[in-house]
């Protein structure tokens, strides 16, 4: 292993690497954390084309794919009304 690889990147708590992961190695928290907001976003977005709607009802008009309560072919109190 390389010594500068050894020197930035090695385990925190040896005590060696301090450099980066209070610097920038901080940052891959972060990253995870916002791509996991972007991915739930794209799996539970509204199916209809630009709809920014979070959505939980399957719909028979859109094949079966999730749409929100303003697309949804049964929209108003007869969706949340169960059956």
């Amino acid at each position: 292993m390389p010594h500068w690889f050894y020197i930035y990147f090695v385990h925190v708590l040896s005590g060696k690497g301090y450099q980066f992961w209070s610097g920038i190695g901080s940052d891959i928290g972060e990253v995870a954390l916002i791509g996991a907001l972007i991915a739930f976003w794209g799996k539970h977005n509204c199916h209809v084309h630009r709809c920014w709607r979070l959505s939980w009802h399957p719909s028979k008009k859109y094949g079966g794919h999730v749409v929100c309560r303003h697309h949804h072919e049964d929209s108003g109190a007869a969706l949340l009304k169960e059956k």
